[in-house]
């Protein structure tokens, strides 16, 4: 019955793929990697370019520790109609950046995977709380979060056999709900902190049966527990959107001696190495791409943010080398990918460069696969920037939503009408330069469905000071004031802005508060 299911599912996804090719027979996606230090307004910046390339089709912006990463997707159009020649797999060198005052800025192409589903009505979202009370990443951190990531992409790829869709690391936790010796009368609804040392994730279910939902929640549940971490399972009850959350199980602080029985681990990290890999979406993509990397002790992950994007998969990771200074890292990886005889694929860069670096493998850990899925994937590092510790107890989260017609602007459109919005509602006490420098965009999703409409969901990082000009007055909590003024502010701008198939803006300080278009 299992090959039966699996027989029907390859024809349905050759036909998908015919009619993708069919619609639109460009099978390249041109794309940039930006990788640059995280400022307030650089995504503004970047967007409202007055430039064709700066046009996205499809973005990820995601930004911690003092690092950021915007992601940004284009149909190629070649203008004789054909596709130039490339050089596939091992043969493809490693991309040299364009250096720019600020970061590296990637240029490529790469193939896309039509047969990939990237979208599910049956998802298994979850989230798992490592640190939550932490205000500096730690050594430990990031050998944690890169084998939590391992765990959840494993169980995926062979548990299941189902695509893993969405990564997020650093997340914000659900929201703290207070109550008077269990009255719900005295119920109050707290705002989490702006962002925790946790990891997000969605996995999209082929087979969608309970038994499949609790063979994971099962494993997960027992991953919590072994190493001391708190796990929430998405609320998929009907009238719960995205962003309720059920508690699965709550951790008491105690963590597993698999981290913090080594007192080097205990330091705190000095240096992010940006890196981001791309190809065709295909189940255990990063599931191979973190297994590599645990043969590495030395090498955690500190922040992550993976997608896919014109069914292109995009998997990004900020990685602490312990010991390695910042300096000499951006020497040694300058140097390397100056080499044209640097290989792309994921492995072979990152052995190179470890090897560089003085890093041996663990000759104990785990194997190489046989079938590597990243064999034709892309490698875009560095540069490296020096750790910032997180902002979060003094900013808090602002959740937007918006979809709208496909916009010659593309992204441009919501997010320049929103900081303007910020401008006039939002000042805070200490003036700013601009508008660009009251919020952060910690994390944003766009995408372009085929109706020709634009959805997009972003996390805004606020400076609690805000709030000052909205405590008084009324029962309503300051946080909802300022985000009802926001909005209003934000839909007013685009209406005079003339953006013409505008269908929701939306602005909340509780995720599941977003309109229902929101995307993931």
């Amino acid at each position: 019955m299992r090959g039966q299911r699996i027989s029907v599912r390859n024809v349905a996804d050759l036909a998908r793929a015919g009619f993708e090719i069919a619609r639109q027979p460009v099978t390249k996606v041109d794309f940039e990697v930006h990788h640059a230090m995280a400022r307030p307004g650089y995504l503004r910046e970047l967007v409202t370019a007055d430039a064709d390339d700066a046009v996205f089709l499809e973005t990820l912006c995601s930004a911690t520790n003092g690092a950021g990463v915007v992601i940004g997707t284009r149909t190629r159009k070649p203008p004789d109609g054909t596709e130039p020649a490339e050089p596939a797999g091992d043969l493809q060198p490693a991309e040299r950046p364009r250096q720019n005052a600020r970061g590296w800025v990637f240029h490529q192409t790469t193939s896309p995977n039509p047969t990939f589903i990237y979208e599910s009505a049956q998802t298994f979202e979850g989230l798992i709380a490592i640190d939550p009370a932490a205000r500096e990443v730690y050594e430990w951190h990031g050998l944690a979060v890169r084998d939590l990531v391992r765990e959840i992409s494993d169980a995926a790829s062979s548990l299941v056999d189902a695509p893993l869709v969405s990564l997020q690391c650093p997340a914000q936790l659900p929201t703290i709900v207070k109550t008077r010796n269990h009255d719900l009368r005295t119920r109050k609804e707290i705002a989490p902190p702006c962002a925790s040392l946790a990891v997000r994730f969605a996995i999209a279910l082929r087979d969608a049966s309970a038994a499949a939902r609790f063979e994971l929640a099962d494993r997960f549940r027992e991953l919590c527990e072994k190493h001391g971490y708190s796990f929430w399972l998405a609320d998929t009850r009907p009238g719960h959107r995205q962003g309720n959350w059920f508690e699965v199980c709550h951790a008491d602080g105690e963590f597993s001696p698999l981290y913090r029985g080594d007192l080097r681990s205990r330091q705190r990290i000095g240096t992010c190495l940006p890196v981001t890999f791309v190809g065709p979406a295909r189940i255990g993509s990063t599931n191979a791409i973190v297994s590599f990397l645990q043969r590495y002790p030395q090498v955690g992950v500190v922040g992550c943010a993976a997608t896919t994007l014109s069914d292109v998969a995009f998997v990004h990771l900020q990685l602490a080398i312990h010991g390695v200074a910042t300096e000499r890292l951006n020497r040694i990886l300058g140097k390397l990918l100056g080499e044209s005889s640097t290989p792309a694929r994921p492995d072979k860069l990152l052995r190179e460069l470890f090897k560089r670096l003085g890093l041996p493998p663990d000759p104990d850990g785990p194997a190489t696969a046989v079938q590597d899925p990243t064999g034709d994937y892309q490698t875009f590092a560095g540069p490296a920037f020096a750790y910032r510790p997180h902002q979060m107890p003094d900013c808090m989260a602002v959740w937007v939503s918006w979809e709208i017609a496909r916009q010659h602007r593309g992204l441009a459109a919501p997010l320049d009408g929103l900081y303007h919005a910020l401008a006039q509602v939002a000042s805070p006490p200490e003036p700013v330069a601009s508008a660009g420098d009251l919020a952060t965009v910690e994390y944003l999703i766009c995408r372009a469905t085929e109706q020709s409409v634009i959805r997009g969901k972003a996390k805004l990082a606020v400076p609690r000071s805000v709030l000052r000009g909205f405590s008084s007055g009324g029962g309503e909590p300051p946080a909802s004031r300022l985000c009802a003024a926001l909005e209003e502010a934000w839909k007013a701008h685009v209406d005079r802005s003339g953006v013409d198939g505008v269908s929701e803006l939306t602005v909340a300080w509780r995720e599941s508060w977003l309109g229902h278009s929101a995307y993931s």
